[in-house]
């Protein structure tokens, strides 16, 4: 593609793209594993207990 066709491309998708409507994975936690599974990243190291409200 040449400039200008990259130039329109854009322009005709940057609505959609500012809202993420098509890519829920990169806007929501629905396919974020890590999200849906918090024990994987185990307990929080003692310094950081002291400082933050459970």
């Amino acid at each position: 593609m040449n400039d200008q066709q990259v130039r329109s491309l854009l322009a005709k998708t940057a609505e959609a793209a500012s809202r993420g409507e098509f890519e829920p994975f990169k806007t929501s936690s629905i396919f974020d594993s890590t999200a849906q599974n918090p024990d994987w990243l185990g307990e929080e190291p003692q310094r950081l207990q002291k400082i933050m409200p459970a």
